[in-house]
């Protein structure tokens, strides 16, 4: 079998393939190394070259091992050979890169190919000076080799297919010399001499009046050639035209202030000019109401207008309204334009049909069809020769148009968004209110509908600010209402499309807006709709066809923002958004399920999980787990509906924040849980639910323990424990969670003494899986009390039980305090076993803040063997693990193993610095720490004695 091939992009984002499979390469930081690594083409890269194109001077103290961490993940993603280490440097090893194709199809003069392999704006996304200068270095590569597929063009007779795209370049370009030069000779080869001398005349006056500079001694020697008409140059003589016929130009007006949309422009053009004559082209343009498919495609033919010099045809087949175009009545005002005799116009479509064929067959007309209902209305108004090409849009894709080169258009970026409307309402009142301006482009969803209406509505009262239309806008349920301008209503082109659809579509197309998820996969899908996974993605995918949903990803869906609040404004009354809710929340639960009874088997939440949806069928623990993470943002979601909706299941909400809890690395950003864990506990305590409040209080608990908030923390697993009607499950949690908080403390006994209460009361309840994790933490707490033989022997009891629990596979997190327990007990090798295997188990399980703290207590054990050499590396890569985290503690921590390592290595400055910053970190949240740390750093910088 021959090794999978991996393929790179960088001209338009930056993308790796093996094979066919796209391959994840991670955050736009990790993208920008692959990318440095891709333009040097197989060179190597030194390090510090490497660091500056991702920081700049902006360079963090953590950035060499942040740098490691992200080349050891493109290893995983690419393959561990794709990237070598040479010295300090990197040097990418593996794969063709479409720059490497570039270069070659261009030293073969296929210049033609070499511009197709552009995406879009070289390295999309990713910021910085190394960025900007790369764009800027590819763009200048791509100008040059449209220059030489123009030049091509001019020579090989194609002089007046390139006027209409030579006029655009010049006009974006406009002090290109060679463009114009090119644009000079076309023309003059056009039998258009006065154009031809016009352009270096407006050429010259610019580089006077912008460089004080006169145009080049070769564009001058062209022009002297021009105007005295030297035969050499080729042009056509007069007389040598068609003879007169009708030519139509039935263009609606292009937008003056039409804006962005440059990549999809230069998509339907480079589409529309692949025939060259020789073929008969059709670009379709499909997308949501209000995307602006009409805008974009006048706007493209206008611009190709001269390069069919025998007209241009248009019409609105008004596919979006219950009644659309006859293609007779269509062809009907075609043939009319193009000069048939009315008198003896044919009756029947065939024949109509093929008599407008016929007197298109040796023209060069530009047709473009707006708002197509399908392909079947399309195609009897297709040319039947080369020579002409077609541009049609429509809502619906239209996958049934033989030949067609499809492009689906989507919400503008916002960037574009705020240019188009400072172009409708001015410069000024967008840069005098930027912010406010970003936040109503983001009400807007982008929508260039939206956004031309609420510019017009600004542009009509100048005394406005953009800061009040927003707080109009603010209000989900009055923002369509807003709106609306004149004729134009977003609301009523979203019904256009909604009132098409039957009752099966359109009973989908409001429940899936229920959910406040970014999207949606298919089996979610389902448990909304209450239908099979199957019913789901056909119900979906016909939805996503008629663009009233999206898919951004294979077998995940979404609404546009708009419409989503469009599709909520038609459900029926509350009940139907609480059954679909209560159905999700069941799906997730299944799936939760899954999840724990796998990787902590026996846990007494799977107790409280009373859910009759079916569970899911993960092909193993991986699986699930990239399931899981995908799906964690969409459940915190869930959760907050269903503390916000009366009448839904509480008690099973808060069971499942409590298993994402278990399974998920919430500890590295707990923020999003505890506003969760807030509304669930309030909603508990609002409708009188008692056990669902009390568990909510204890989970509660639990996240602000993560976060270090102490005193929050212990007020909420006092209250629980001390409730007389708490279960003894919930009585020992919080229990629990006020050992850890004595153990923090220092206090040892008073923590050792609460988690024996706890052990006892698992033991009792027969919940194995919980006696394992308390043997666990009173492990770690005799490590640190010095007890650290005893710890290892309650961890290899706690191990051995998790162990038999799950099947020969341990919880990590044990593992890991057995460690601690180890390393107290002086026996550091296996220590360093332990923590390997824990962190091995980690990794696979994508908890990370795990994963860094055990890198800081590897650390610690590496100081402890006398190697502050591996200390230092150990420490540096938890600190970039937790370089993004929401817990300061950890970075303290790790702060302060790092700065005694490098103490350890004779590096006083840094590890001074560091230290500084563990003890303000500390002393910030009151940790016992912080006197060892501020005793280390008055031994590395003694007082001095005043003089």
């Amino acid at each position: 079998m021959n090794d999978p091939e991996l393929r790179f992009s960088v001209l338009g984002p930056v993308r790796a393939w093996r094979d066919d499979a796209e391959v994840d390469v991670g955050s736009p930081q990790q993208r920008l190394v692959l990318a440095v690594l891709l333009v040097a083409g197989g060179r190597v890269v030194a390090q510090d070259q490497l660091l500056d194109a991702i920081w700049g001077e902006a360079r963090p103290r953590s950035a060499v091992g942040t740098l490691r961490t992200y080349v050891s993940r493109l290893r995983s993603a690419l393959g561990p050979d794709a990237i070598s280490s040479v010295g300090s440097g990197y040097a990418l090893t593996a794969g063709v890169c479409d720059l490497a194709v570039l270069d070659e199809l261009a030293r073969e003069g296929r210049h033609g190919e070499a511009l197709a392999l552009w995406q879009g704006e070289p390295l999309t996304g990713l910021d910085g000076g190394y960025a900007h200068a790369q764009r800027a270095r590819l763009a200048e590569r791509r100008l040059t080799l449209l220059e030489r597929r123009l030049g091509e063009d001019v020579e090989q007779g194609r002089h007046a297919e390139v006027v209409a795209e030579l006029t655009s370049l010049c006009a974006e370009h406009p002090v290109r010399e060679r463009m114009a030069g090119l644009l000079m000779l076309a023309l003059y080869r056009s039998g258009r001499q006065a154009e031809a001398i016009g352009v270096f005349t407006d050429l010259r006056k610019l580089l006077a009046e912008e460089l004080g500079v006169d145009p080049s001694p070769e564009l001058a020697e062209l022009y002297r050639r021009i105007i005295s008409a030297d035969p050499a140059l080729g042009a056509e003589p007069e007389g040598t035209g068609k003879a007169a016929t009708p030519v139509p130009r039935q263009l609606p007006a292009d937008m003056t202030d039409f804006t962005g949309r440059e990549p999809d422009v230069e998509q339907v053009k480079r589409a529309l000019q692949e025939g060259n004559g020789s073929a008969l082209v059709i670009s379709a343009v499909a997308g949501a109401g209000g995307m602006g498919k009409t805008t974009l495609a006048v706007h493209v033919a206008h611009r190709l207008a001269a390069a069919y010099p025998d007209g241009q045809l248009f019409v609105d087949l008004q596919g979006a309204g219950p009644r659309p175009l006859a293609p007779e009545a269509v062809l009907g005002g075609f043939l009319r334009a193009l000069g048939a005799d009315m008198a003896a116009l044919p009756e029947e479509l065939d024949e109509r049909a093929a008599l407008y064929r016929s007197l298109l067959a040796e023209r060069r007309v530009l047709v473009l069809l707006d708002n197509a209902a399908s392909a079947g209305q399309v195609r009897p108004l297709l040319p039947g020769t080369a020579g002409c090409a077609v541009l049609v849009t429509s809502r619906a894709r239209l996958s049934a148009l033989s030949g067609a080169r499809h492009l689906g258009l989507e919400a503008m970026r916002p960037e574009e968004a705020l240019e188009l409307l400072a172009k409708v309402v001015g410069q000024e009142r967008v840069a005098a209110e930027r912010e406010a301006a970003h936040e109503l482009m983001r009400a807007c969803g982008y929508l260039p509908l939206a956004i031309r209406i609420v510019a017009s509505r600004l542009a009509a009262r100048p005394g406005w600010s953009l800061a009040r239309m927003l707080d109009r806008m603010a209000d989900e349920r009055r923002r369509l209402a807003e709106l609306r301008v004149d004729d134009l209503a977003v609301e009523a082109t979203f019904a256009l499309g909604y009132d098409q659809l039957d009752e099966a579509h359109a009973a989908a197309f409001r429940l899936l807006a229920v959910p406040n998820a970014a999207d949606l996969p298919a089996p979610a899908a389902a448990a909304v709709l209450d239908v099979t996974e199957a019913e789901a993605e056909e119900l979906c995918e016909a939805l996503v066809n008629v663009h009233l949903m999206e898919s951004p990803a294979p077998g995940r869906y979404r609404h546009h923002d708009l419409l989503k609040l469009y599709a909520r404004s038609r459900l029926d009354g509350e009940e139907p958004r609480r059954q679909a809710l209560d159905r999700l929340l069941g799906h997730y639960l299944a799936a939760m399920a899954w999840l724990v009874d796998v990787m902590y088997p026996g846990d007494p939440v799977l107790d409280y999980v009373k859910t009759t949806a079916p569970r899911p069928s993960f092909a193993d623990l991986d699986a699930a787990i990239e399931w899981g993470q995908a799906e964690e943002e969409g459940m915190l979601g869930c959760l907050h509906q269903i503390a916000d909706t009366p009448g839904t299941a509480l008690h099973d909400a808060v069971s499942l924040l409590d298993m994402m809890t278990l399974v998920f690395d919430f500890e590295s950003s707990p923020s999003g849980y505890e506003r969760v864990v807030e509304r669930l506990a309030a909603a508990a305590a609002e409708r009188g639910e008692w056990t669902a409040e009390a568990h909510a209080r204890r989970k509660r608990g639990e996240i602000l323990y993560a976060r270090r908030d102490t005193e929050a923390a212990e007020a909420e697993a006092r209250a629980v424990r001390d409730r007389a009607d708490a279960r003894p499950a919930d009585h020992a949690c919080a229990v629990n969670v006020l050992a850890m908080l004595a153990h923090d403390r220092r206090a040892y006994d008073e923590a050792i003494a609460m988690y024996n209460e706890t052990l006892a009361t698992w033991r009792t309840l027969g919940h194995r899986s919980e006696e394992a994790i308390l043997m666990g933490n009173l492990a770690l707490v005799l490590a640190e009390a010095g007890r650290g033989e005893e710890g290892v022997e309650v961890g290899e009891r706690a191990v051995a039980i998790t162990r038999e629990l799950g099947g020969g596979r341990p919880n990590p997190q044990i593992l890991y305090q057995l460690a601690v327990a180890l390393g107290s007990a002086g026996r550091h090798q296996e220590a360093l076993t332990r923590f390997g295997e824990g962190r091995a188990e980690f990794q696979r399980l994508r908890q990370h803040a795990w994963e860094g703290l055990t890198l800081r207590r590897m650390a610690e054990t590496y100081l402890l063997m006398g190697r502050p050499d591996r200390a230092v590396d150990h420490a540096e890569e938890s600190l970039a693990m937790l370089h993004e985290a929401d817990q300061g503690w950890m970075r303290g921590k790790a702060l302060a193993v790092l700065g005694r390592a490098l103490h350890g290595l004779g590096r006083r400055s840094r590890a001074t610095a560091c230290l500084t910053g563990a003890l303000a970190i500390m002393e910030r949240q009151g940790s016992p720490d912080a006197a060892d740390v501020r005793t280390l750093l008055t031994t590395l910088n003694p007082p001095t004695d005043p003089p």
